[in-house]
């Protein structure tokens, strides 16, 4: 019976491992949706986020456009936090990349400034800014 306790207790390990997701030894146990995946679902959330914030900004609701505002931040951070160098992009490509995803920060930032101050033109301003950025990245980066 006591050999059994150290198999019951890797046992119970790996099953928490298994139904959190947990990574063990810097792997994810399942197979995780592709890099490109979920730079596309935080993009798309970015895009609805951001039709949704100018919906709310027009109805005069600072509040869910805060909201808003900080989901968009987030799905953000995830792009800019992509770990290049395990991309197919050339480093002049990863450069541009970087330039553009930075650019897409900051338009970020003064987006959420902007939802702060509760001034409907410069929150309509900087979300038309920063959809600009996006559609910058896109000319060079989007799939055809």
């Amino acid at each position: 019976m006591l050999r059994s306790y150290p198999i019951l207790l890797i046992g119970v390990l790996i099953l928490f491992l298994v139904c959190t997701k947990t990574t063990a030894f810097g792997k994810e146990l399942y197979e995780a949706p592709s890099s490109e995946h979920k730079v596309k679902d935080a993009m798309k959330t970015m895009q609805e986020d951001l039709e949704k914030l100018e919906d709310a900004v027009l109805k005069d609701d600072f509040k869910q456009a805060v909201r808003l505002a900080n989901e968009i931040d987030e799905a953000n951070h995830y792009v800019c936090n992509l770990d290049l160098s395990r991309t197919e992009l050339s480093k002049q490509e990863q450069n541009k990349f970087k330039q553009l995803r930075n650019d897409m920060h900051k338009q970020t930032d003064a987006l959420r400034l902007a939802v702060d101050t509760d001034s409907p033109d410069m929150v309509l301003e900087e979300s038309h800014k920063l959809r600009g950025t996006c559609e910058n990245c896109h000319q060079v980066f989007k799939k055809k």
